[in-house]
């Protein structure tokens, strides 16, 4: 419990000392999602798919929030529920502003893959390798502390991790993007490793509104006992930024 402490406290301390530039405005983004997602692996059910979030964009740093949810019912009863929520802090450095330090805390809770909630403050160093109004790439590393509990009777686990980060984006039709944002998350400690992938295509239909189509992997080479190692999700919604 001690460590968990530390852990959770360490990263709310780091995130308050120092994002990245982009070609973005400067200033405060909100956004609101609402859509409809198919499920297959530890559910493969419909579900309901809201999201929020707020983006501060500086100088040579960013602020993000956001929070994820997918909910869905059969007669009444829940029969699929799964949150996440990411809370992340970047500033950029150096001659060129092409390094940059990233602070982040991951929260999920997934009741059919037999996760009450997850808890992984995270630290690392990265480098933007284009930085364009068209085209972005950057990839980072880091090492975090992953502390999950269980809802069955399996026991929690915390643990070192390492994390690997990529993120890209192209703009591939006159206001279109495709992005992809993957990390893996491989144990320091032999508790295996997970990957978390995001695909998703935005199209502008209006000038707050966007037409969002995502397409999320999740893997774990270590699930719980009879539970499937992957889980996907693909996410079609509308986007409305104010």
């Amino acid at each position: 419990m001690k460590r968990t402490i530390i852990a959770i406290t360490a990263c709310i301390l780091l995130m308050n000392i120092g994002g990245n530039v982009s070609a973005e405005e400067i200033g405060w983004k909100r956004k609101i999602s609402i859509g409809y997602n198919q499920a297959n692996g530890n559910t493969e059910k419909s579900q309901l798919a809201l999201a929020g979030s707020i983006k501060k964009v500086m100088d040579s740093s960013e602020f993000f929030s956001g929070v994820d949810v997918f909910y869905s019912e059969s007669e009444g009863k829940m029969d699929s529920q799964k949150w996440s929520s990411t809370t992340r802090y970047s500033y950029d450095f150096g001659e060129e502003k092409r390094w940059f330090n990233s602070f982040q805390l991951l929260v999920e809770h997934d009741f059919f893959a037999d996760v009450d909630y997850r808890i992984l403050p995270s630290t690392g160093i990265g480098y933007w390798w284009a930085r364009e109004d068209d085209w972005t790439l950057s990839t980072e590393a880091g090492l975090g502390y992953n502390i999950t509990n269980y809802k069955s009777a399996q026991p929690d686990d915390e643990s070192v991790t390492a994390y690997g980060r990529i993120f890209a984006k192209k703009q591939i039709l006159e206001n279109a993007f495709l992005s992809e944002d993957f990390y893996v998350y491989p144990s320091l400690e032999g508790d295996g490793t997970s990957l978390k992938s995001t695909t998703e295509f935005t199209n502008p239909v209006s000038k707050n509104m966007d037409l969002s189509v995502k397409f999320t992997v999740d893997y774990d080479t270590d699930p719980s006992a009879g539970k499937k190692n992957t889980d996907t999700l693909l996410i079609t919604g509308l986007n409305y930024t104010f």
